[in-house]
């Protein structure tokens, strides 16, 4: 499942909420969890979840603003579909 996809906005629009405080904990799930599984093992969301609580509601933020701030300057766009169509 792509990021844009799962939270039904795009990578800009996760930013700008990002930046106005507008996040929640199901985005954070929705956002890291396809991250994670780039590791190579298959995280759940109810893991991910878990991953979340016993780190805190900032440290999740952060997670989400450096893979955002990533995908923004150009790093792997993963997540970014209009970016995987310009590649494709």
């Amino acid at each position: 499942m792509r990021i844009e996809t799962s939270v039904g906005k795009g990578i800009l629009k996760i930013a700008q909420g990002l930046s106005e405080g507008d996040m929640s904990a199901t985005y954070m799930v929705a956002i890291l969890t396809p991250i994670l599984r780039t590791t190579g093992k298959d995280y759940s969301e109810k893991e991910v979840s878990a991953i979340i609580w016993e780190n805190g509601f900032a440290e999740g933020l952060k997670a989400v603003a450096e893979v955002i701030a990533y995908i923004i300057s150009g790093g792997n766009p993963m997540g970014n579909e209009e970016a995987e169509a310009v590649q494709a």
